[in-house]
């Protein structure tokens, strides 16, 4: 019986300081982050709609940093886009082809 109280003694404030690691500060900015990339391409179209045929709201360039509060992807036929958030577009959500850009 004492060892039983012992390691429930001991096993608390461990199990209680993981858990603090997992759903502290740092998992929440994490989550808060959303998903970063750098533009790879000379030029590349922020599109409205995630389609080849959707209106062009803004261009970014080489070495720009887009990105979004959540990690969304969206694909019309053979292109695969990515959001980005961006006060051009209507709804302040942009797409991105994803051959434009590379995760940070």
């Amino acid at each position: 019986m004492r060892m039983n109280r012992l390691a429930a003694v001991v096993l608390a404030p461990v199990l209680g300081f993981a858990g603090v690691l997992l759903g502290g500060p740092v998992a929440d900015a994490s989550a808060q982050a959303g998903c970063q990339y750098k533009v790879v391409w000379p030029t590349a179209g922020v599109y409205e709609n995630p389609n080849p045929n959707s209106v062009v709201v803004k261009t970014k360039y080489a070495g720009d940093i887009v990105g979004a509060s959540t990690c969304e992807g969206a694909s019309w036929n053979e292109y695969g886009y990515v959001l980005v958030a961006t006060d051009a577009a209507a709804d302040g959500r942009g797409w991105m082809r994803t051959g434009a850009v590379v995760p940070v």
